[in-house]
């Protein structure tokens, strides 16, 4: 009988501990705000590209206006290239 106890005793203290110190780390986890996650980050204005072509360039400048990135834009060839100036 005690052979059973001195065998199941380690085992025992050994969950146990493995429960007390889960608890509190389970807690400590860090927690996202979903105001932080919900938050646009805004492209400064500027310089954007370059672009190979100026539909491509047009089309950058009308999804960053759709999400919110810029109020303005405007595509502009310079050498061998499409630039999307914005503000």
């Amino acid at each position: 009988m005690y052979a059973k106890i001195a065998r199941i005793a380690p085992v025992a203290a050994l969950v146990t501990a493995g429960l007390l110190l889960a608890g509190p780390a389970a807690t400590a986890a860090p927690q996202q705000d979903s105001a932080a996650v919900s938050v646009q980050q805004h492209r400064p204005a500027g310089k954007h590209g370059p672009y190979s072509s100026e539909s491509s360039c047009k089309s950058a400048g009308k999804k960053g206006q759709s999400q919110g990135h810029w109020r303005h834009y405007y595509c502009k060839y310079e050498p061998h290239k499409w630039w999307l100036y914005t503000s």
